[in-house]
C-alpha cells in the first residue's frame, strides 16, 4: 500500500509523444528513462513462474539497481510485490518518507546505534549476531513497539549472517529477548549462477537448519533462499518467499539458455551528440591514442563518461545507437565524454539522440551486452549509473 503524504512530489505531466514527463530540463546532457510498465510486467512474470502461494520480496537496493528507489518501489507495491528489500536503514527511511507502508526488510548489517531508527520507522531487520538483536530489543522497549527481524544464516556466502552450525543457539537467544519478533529465516546463495553443486549444498544446509529449528520449537516465519538466479535454477530454493532484483528490471542474471519468463528491459540511458568533426586517416582519438583511424572518420562526441557510471572498461568495445544504427565507441572513455564513429551513418547532426542503453528503432543495446564487453555483470552496469543523472518515468 502506498500512502501519499503532503511532502510527496506531484505527478509530472506526461508527453503524449514520448510517454515521459514534459517538464524535464532540456539542458540535461544525459538522462535516464525508466519504463514503469516494464517493471510491473516483469513482476507479473516472476509471479507467474513461482506461483501465487510464493511471496515476492522485491529488491530495490542501490537506488533500485539504478532505476530510482521511490518511484520503482511504489510501482512494484502497486503491482503486487509482497515486501520490499533495501540494503540500509537510510534506504528504508527514504521509502517511509515517500509514503510507502509496505513491509521493508533491511538486508544489510546495521550498527547497534541504528536500532532505534529501525524500530521507529517500522523496518524489518536482518540479524546475524546477538549484539544487534539486543539493541533492537532495547529499542522495542523504548518505542513500545515490536522489533521485527529475519534471522540471517550464512550457509557458505561468508559475508553477513550467523554460521549455520551456530544458528540454533542464536535463535534460542533471539526467542528470549523481549520485544523481538522473528518473522523470517533466510540465507543467500553464493554460486547459483556458476556452481550448482555448491548452491545445492547451501540449500541442503538451510533445509537441515529449518528442521533443527522446528524440532526446538523455535520461531521461523517466512523461509527464503532464492535470489533471481536461484529462483530460475533451483525450484527447491523458492520456499515461502523469493528475493528478486535484477529480473524485475528486465535483465537476465544468467548468460546462457532461454529464460522461462519474458522480460522487458526497463531502463534507457540517453544523451545527445554535442560535437561532430572529421579526422584524417592515421589520427588518434582520446587519451593514450588507443584508437587510430584507418580511414577518414567522422567522430561524434557525446557527454557521457565514467563520472556518470558508464564504465571506462567499455572503451573501444561497446556500441551506441544513433538514428537507429549502431556506432562503435572509439578511444578511451573520459570522465565526462565519449566518442563514437558515425562515418557509416548518413545524415548525423549535432543534437541527434544517442542511446547508450535501450532501444532505438529496431536496434537495442542491453545491460547484458555492455556487461560482456566490460567483463562484468549487468548488476554493476545498472547499479553503477550515477544517482545524479535525471530520471524520467513513463
Amino acid at each position: 500500500m502506498v500512502r501519499r503524504t503532503a511532502h510527496m512530489e506531484k505527478a509530472q505531466p506526461i508527453s503524449k509523444s514520448s510517454g515521459f514527463p514534459v517538464n524535464q530540463s532540456p539542458l540535461a546532457p544525459v538522462w535516464i528513462e525508466v519504463d514503469l510498465a516494464a517493471v510491473r510486467h516483469n513482476l507479473v512474470e516472476v509471479r507467474r513462474l513461482v506461483g501465487a502461494r510464493t511471496r515476492i520480496l522485491a529488491v530495490v537496493k542501490a537506488n533500485a539497481y539504478g532505476h530510482g528507489l521511490a518511484p520503482v518501489a511504489e510501482a512494484l507495491v502497486e503491482a503486487g510485490a509482497d515486501l520490499l528489500a533495501v540494503a540500509s536503514v537510510r534506504e528504508g527511511i527514504a521509502l517511509r518518507q515517500h509514503g510507502l507502508e509496505a513491509g521493508i526488510l533491511v538486508l544489510g548489517q546495521v550498527l547497534p546505534e541504528e536500532a532505534p531508527l529501525v524500530v521507529r520507522n517500522r523496518l524489518v531487520q536482518a540479524v546475524g549476531d546477538l549484539q544487534v538483536a539486543q539493541a533492537l530489543s532495547r529499542a522495542a522497549a523504548r518505542f513500545e513497539r515490536p522489533a521485527a527481524v529475519h534471522l540471517k544464516v550464512d550457509t557458505g556466502m561468508g559475508r553477513y549472517g550467523v554460521w549455520h552450525e551456530e544458528a540454533v543457539h542464536l535463535a534460542h537467544r533471539l526467542a528470549q529477548l523481549p520485544g523481538l519478533r522473528v518473522e523470517g529465516v533466510f540465507t543467500h546463495l553464493a554460486t547459483a549462477g556458476q556452481n550448482a553443486e555448491t548452491a545445492e549444498q547451501q540449500i541442503s544446509r538451510f533445509l537441515q537448519l529449518l528442521q533443527r529449528l522446528e524440532r526446538g520449537k523455535l520461531p521461523v516465519g517466512l523461509r527464503h533462499v532464492a535470489n533471481s538466479v536461484g529462483l530460475l535454477r533451483f525450484p527447491a530454493a523458492r520456499q515461502d518467499l523469493v528475493r528478486t532484483g535484477l529480473l524485475l528490471y528486465g535483465a537476465s542474471p544468467v548468460r546462457e539458455g532461454n529464460l522461462p519468463i519474458s522480460l522487458e528491459p526497463a531502463l534507457a540511458l540517453k544523451s545527445r551528440i554535442r560535437f561532430l568533426k572529421g579526422i584524417p586517416a592515421g589520427q588518434t582519438v582520446s587519451y593514450g591514442g588507443t584508437f587510430r583511424a584507418g580511414r577518414p572518420t567522422r567522430v561524434a562526441t557525446i557527454p557521457v563518461g565514467y563520472a556518470h557510471g558508464y564504465p571506462r572498461a567499455l572503451s573501444d568495445k561497446a556500441q551506441l545507437l544513433v538514428r537507429g544504427k549502431r556506432a562503435p565507441l572509439i578511444g578511451r572513455i573520459t570522465m565526462e565524454d565519449l566518442m563514437a564513429d558515425v562515418t557509416d551513418i548518413p545524415g548525423v547532426q549535432v543534437g541527434d539522440e544517442a542511446v547508450l542503453i535501450g532501444r532505438q528503432g529496431r536496434e537495442r543495446v542491453t545491460a547484458e551486452e555492455l556487461a560482456r564487453h566490460a567483463r562484468t555483470i549487468p548488476y554493476e552496469i545498472l547499479a553503477g549509473l550515477s544517482p545524479a543523472i535525471p530520471r524520467r518515468y513513463g
